[in-house]
Formats: C-alpha cells, sequence, structure tokens
C-alpha cells in the first residue's frame, strides 16, 4: 500500500489554475524563467509568523481570520510556511506558502465524497492526491463544513452551509490565500490551478462555470458534477437495485468475478485486443441472462434469476414510471469488478455504501429542509419526486455547458474519466461534454479550451484493471503556460510492489488508442490515435437533460426501454 501510495503522490490526477495578478513587487527573486521548471522563484517578503496577525475580516464576500501561521514542511517535505484559518461561517482553510522554491504557481486542492475536513492525504488511495512539488503554493479546505470523515450530510440542516458546500467554499478560499500569498510574497500567483477528483472534479466544473477568472485552467477527474441526481438516484438506485424485498443484498462479492470473467469473454476482444480491459462499454450489449442458473440450482458459476435483473437494473440505471433515465446511464459493462464496495457487500462483510450514502443524502440534501427519518423505503422513483429533489440542483450541480466565460478569460480545461467507473458513471461525464461542445462551436473550437480523455478500465479516481495513474500537472501547465495543448496522456499501471507492468495512452476523445501491430502490447510506444471504429451518441438523454425544456419518452418493449431522443415538448 505504501508503495502505491507513493506511486500516486508521483503523479497528478486532477489540476485546476486560478489567476491572479501580481500585487505589490516581491522581495527578492532568485534565478531566471526556465521552460522546464517554470517562472523564477520569488523569496518571501515577510516572516512567517506575521501572516498571523494580518487583518482579513475585511475581504470582500470572504471575511476571514488567520488562526495560525507556523514553519513546518509541506506535504512533499520541501520547508514551507503553514497557515491556517477560516472564512466565515464555516470554511476552513489550509494554506502551504513554500519559503524558498516559489515558482509563482497557486495550487488548490478539492476534497473528496461530502468533505468535511481537511487530510492532504485522507484519499491517496483513490487516486484523489494532494501534490506541492516544492514550487507551488498549495491550499485545500474543508468545503464550508465541519463533519465526519466520508459521507456525513448532516450540515445539509443548515441552508448557508449547503450554499458553501454545493458552490462557494473554493471560490472564497481561492479569494483568501491570493490575498495571503500577496502578503507573504508581495504579488499574487502568476498562475493558478485547482485540482479534484470525484467531489473535486464537481468543484473544478463549478470554478469554471461560476468563478471563470479564479483559476487559469482546471483538471477535473471523474466529476461528481451532476451532484443532486447522483447522491440521490444513482446511489440510492445501486442500493435498491441490489436489495431484496428483506433487506438483504441480492449480489456479493462472490458472484463478481464470474460475472466480470463472463463480460471480458464476451466484450473484451471487440476493441482489437483481449488485454483484460474494454476501451468502450457501449461496444458490447452484454446480457447476464447467460449466466443464469438452470432451475433449481444455484453454484457459484452462476446467476440466479434474481441476481440477472439486479445486474440488468444496474447496467440500466434509474427510471422513472415512464421509463426516463433519471441519471445519465447505469454501471458501465466491464466495472463488475469495481463494484465491492460501492454496490455491493465487500469479500470480508463490509457493508456496500451506496444505500449509507443514499440515505443521508435523502436527509439532509434533497428536500428544502432536513427529514432526518426517511429511509430509501421513502424514495420513490416517479416524475413528481425527481422534479420536487432536482429543485436543488441549482445549489449543487454543475452541468452548464456554456463556458464562454472560462474560456474568454483564457482557461483551460482538462477532463478526464474511468471507463469502469461504479461509483459515477462515466456516461454522465460523457454527457457534459458533449452538450459543451455542441454549446461552444463544436470540437476542434471546444478542444482549444477544454478536452476530455477516458480511461479504459479504470475506477474511481484510479484502481480498477486498466493503467490508472496519469501525470495531469505536466500537460495542463504547458496548455497554460506555454500554449501546447495536450494531445495524449500516458496511462501507467503498476504492481503492488511499484513495477510498471503496464502503460497505454490515451487521447483526447473521441479519439482512441489502437494497436500499431509490433511490440508489446503493454508499452505506449506501439499505439497510435485512430477514429473509434463506432461513433455511439454521447447525448444522453434523461430528467434532467443539459437541454433544458427537453423531454423524453420510454416505453417497455421485448424486456427493454425504447426511448426516443430527447425533443421539445409540443
Amino acid at each position: 500500500m505504501l508503495a502505491r501510495v507513493r506511486a500516486l503522490l508521483a503523479m497528478v490526477v486532477v489540476l485546476v489554475i486560478v489567476g491572479g495578478g501580481p500585487a505589490t513587487p516581491p522581495m527578492a527573486v532568485a534565478g531566471a524563467a526556465d521552460s522546464a521548471t517554470g517562472p523564477p522563484v520569488v523569496l518571501p517578503r515577510i516572516d512567517c509568523a506575521a501572516l498571523a496577525g494580518q487583518d482579513l475580516s475585511g475581504t470582500a464576500g470572504a471575511p476571514a481570520v488567520i488562526a495560525s501561521a507556523t514553519e513546518t514542511t509541506s506535504p512533499d517535505g520541501s520547508a514551507s510556511c503553514e497557515v491556517k484559518g477560516t472564512v466565515a461561517p464555516q470554511i476552513q482553510f489550509d494554506v502551504f506558502l513554500p519559503a524558498t522554491t516559489w515558482r509563482q504557481r497557486y495550487l488548490q486542492l478539492g476534497c473528496a465524497s461530502l468533505c468535511g475536513n481537511i487530510d492532504f492525504y485522507a484519499d491517496a488511495s483513490d487516486g484523489c492526491v494532494p501534490l506541492n512539488r516544492g514550487d507551488f503554493v498549495l491550499a485545500t479546505n474543508n468545503q464550508g463544513h465541519v463533519g465526519v470523515s466520508g459521507f456525513d450530510a448532516t450540515f445539509g440542516a443548515d441552508p448557508q452551509l449547503r450554499v458553501d458546500f454545493g458552490y462557494r467554499a473554493d471560490h472564497v478560499v481561492a479569494v483568501v490565500a491570493k490575498r495571503v500569498i500577496a502578503l507573504y510574497y508581495g504579488q499574487g500567483p502568476r498562475y493558478s490551478y485547482f485540482d479534484g477528483c470525484s467531489q473535486g472534479g464537481h468543484e473544478g466544473l463549478t470554478e469554471a462555470q461560476r468563478y471563470p477568472h479564479d483559476f487559469d485552467g482546471i483538471v477535473a477527474g471523474a466529476p461528481a458534477s451532476i451532484l443532486t441526481s447522483l447522491i440521490v438516484w444513482s446511489t440510492g438506485w445501486h442500493a435498491t437495485a441490489n436489495t431484496d424485498a428483506h433487506g438483504r443484498p441480492v449480489l456479493t462479492a462472490a458472484e463478481l468475478p464470474v460475472l466480470h470473467a463472463a463480460v471480458l469473454r464476451e466484450c473484451d476482444a471487440r476493441d482489437g485486443l483481449a488485454d483484460g480491459q474494454i476501451d468502450d462499454p457501449r461496444a458490447c450489449a452484454f446480457d447476464p441472462g447467460s449466466l443464469r442458473c438452470a432451475t433449481g440450482t444455484d453454484s457459484a458459476g452462476c446467476l440466479t434469476g434474481a441476481q440477472v435483473e439486479a445486474v440488468r437494473k444496474l447496467y440500466d440505471g434509474p427510471r422513472d414510471e415512464r421509463g426516463r433515465l433519471m441519471y445519465p446511464g447505469g454501471e458501465p459493462v466491464g466495472s463488475e469488478a469495481n463494484w465491492a464496495r460501492w454496490v455491493t457487500p465487500t469479500a470480508d462483510g463490509a457493508p456496500a455504501v451506496a444505500a449509507n450514502n443514499a440515505t443521508n443524502a435523502l436527509r439532509y440534501l434533497a428536500y428544502p429542509g432536513a427529514r432526518p427519518s426517511l429511509t430509501l423505503r421513502d424514495l420513490r422513483y416517479d416524475s413528481a419526486t425527481f422534479r420536487e429533489i432536482y429543485q436543488r440542483a441549482g445549489i449543487y450541480d454543475a452541468t452548464d455547458p456554456d463556458l464562454t466565460a472560462f474560456r474568454a478569460a483564457g482557461g483551460k480545461l482538462l477532463l478526464w474519466h474511468g471507463w469502469a467507473d461504479p461509483a459515477i458513471t462515466p456516461y454522465g461525464t460523457i454527457a457534459y461534454y458533449h452538450a459543451v461542445v455542441e454549446r461552444m462551436g463544436g470540437t476542434a473550437a471546444t478542444q482549444k479550451f477544454a478536452r476530455l480523455f477516458m480511461l479504459p478500465g479504470v475506477a474511481h479516481c484510479g484502481g480498477g484493471q486498466g493503467p490508472d495513474a496519469i501525470d495531469a500537472l505536466t500537460p495542463t501547465l504547458d496548455w497554460v503556460e506555454k500554449g501546447i495543448a495536450p494531445d495524449r496522456l500516458v496511462a501507467t499501471q503498476r504492481q503492488d510492489d511499484d513495477t510498471v507492468v503496464r502503460t497505454r495512452p490515451v487521447y483526447p476523445y473521441p479519439a482512441v488508442a489502437r494497436y500499431d501491430g509490433s511490440g508489446s502490447t503493454d508499452d505506449a510506444v506501439n499505439f497510435a490515435p485512430a477514429a473509434p471504429p463506432t461513433r455511439y451518441r454521447d447525448d444522453i438523454a434523461w430528467r434532467g437533460s443539459f437541454r433544458s425544456g427537453y423531454e423524453q419518452t420510454c416505453e417497455w418493449r421485448d424486456g427493454h426501454w425504447i426511448c426516443t431522443p430527447a425533443r421539445k415538448p409540443s
């Protein structure tokens, strides 16, 4: 595990860039600008301890207080000044300011799940890894509330804390952190970045949409951007679809290897390589009915009728009484080996998190006020309930495809998502990016400032069966600071002892990696970009479609939902 964390700390998964102009002249500048390392080093102009006495209460829209300023080491071991404080009412922040190595860059990190605390290493094993190379000022925050680490939604009983979590916290922390930087170094950052995966990816998209001048470039991984429907309908569906009438799980971790192996037999080689990962799960319409046990039998190599139906529901996603999707997609084919913990209990018996997460969301985030007695049995998958709960999307969601202001500000957006993500289906990210492409003038125009990278076989923010370690920092810096757009990322797969077992290139969506026919299929150098063999529809129609005012009609035929494309109501 330690090797895994070290490997993850050596990469950057998600970054967002925050702009900031110079203030007063810096106290000292060491060295000249270098294309490999970035702008020249700027040294502090005041002692670290002097920051503790600075008054930030008058910061417009972000009254703040500094609780402490101490000399310490940053997460990478470099000498730094650590500043801790609070923006009213409960937004706690932590900032590391390098003492001798700052190259005028600011990096703000997102948090995971529902946040509620500050821990730079809390999500290292999930790939949402904090990073400070020594040349960044590094900051993060608790997303506006104090809570138990994980999915503690009780803060939602307070309307202001909902707003701070939904969209305010990262913005005001960026404002305050830049002011702290200016006080310490005598100038603000030349370039600013934001890094986040999952909820952190949602935060990055929120910044691009609501506060387009905060960051120069954003890397958002597996973004929980359709948050309202994700935490209620998608997560709730994971729980209810896999629960029988007695409250017991239908599928357990024991069935997942058999199911995933059957998927690979059916689907793996369709992308041209039988390599244990599926390039695009939409290329295979796997039917779990092929694993149905013979009548009257129940063995380890097959699925019961109830289990087959549970898998079908999980693939399909949540639907209302008229068959319309309540979230854009279900579990992707090929993600089955990653369902333990998210959808099913783990092998050691730990319960799946879906029921707990959806219940917390239903009680404290879904309605205008807290309803702490609700359970998932009270959740109705119908259009009336969807409309009622969807009214909170204006607080929580980051689904606006109009990034005109962000583009005009010179911002750059790097999106990525794993094709085998069991927690946040990749189809939602694809649907959002499609909406951006349509709104921003087509693929060529969009890729000048926003690109999406899809990682085959990768689970939630890392892990899974495919190469999951990517360096998103260097390409993002080059895009912002040199104008070099990222044409590919190289993903790396390592064993627990840190041995590299596979590398693969990942190209801007919709391009895919194709083996050139020579050399090892585990070496990225032997692959080239290619157009996808089949171009699938990306504009997934659902009840909260990115195209507001559009509706979809569906009917049940031959055991499947048949849906018309979304269209404006007459």
